[in-house]
């Protein structure tokens, strides 16, 4: 099964892609909502609009991948893992 998995210092969240139903854009940062009403949000007012970009984008496409998001990773945020 695909997988979502959002990495931030010593926080691991763990679920199914299918849980996830999208990926917003703030102007401090962006929220995860997913299924029954659970959002997480990540503030961070120092995030270029291109990574907040890449992330939706990322969020979006490849329903059938294990997508990561590594929140303290400015260089690499996000990637779809082939594994």
């Amino acid at each position: 099964m695909a997988k979502i998995i959002i990495k931030q210092k010593n926080f691991l969240l763990e679920v199914e892609r299918s849980e996830l139903v999208q990926l917003d854009e703030t102007a401090d940062g962006v929220i995860f909502q997913f299924k029954n009403g659970l959002s997480l949000v990540k503030n961070d007012q120092y995030m270029p609009s291109s990574i907040k970009n890449i992330m939706k984008n990322t969020s979006d496409n490849y329903p059938d991948k294990k997508i990561v998001f590594e929140l303290d990773n400015p260089q690499k945020p996000v990637y779809v893992d082939a594994t």
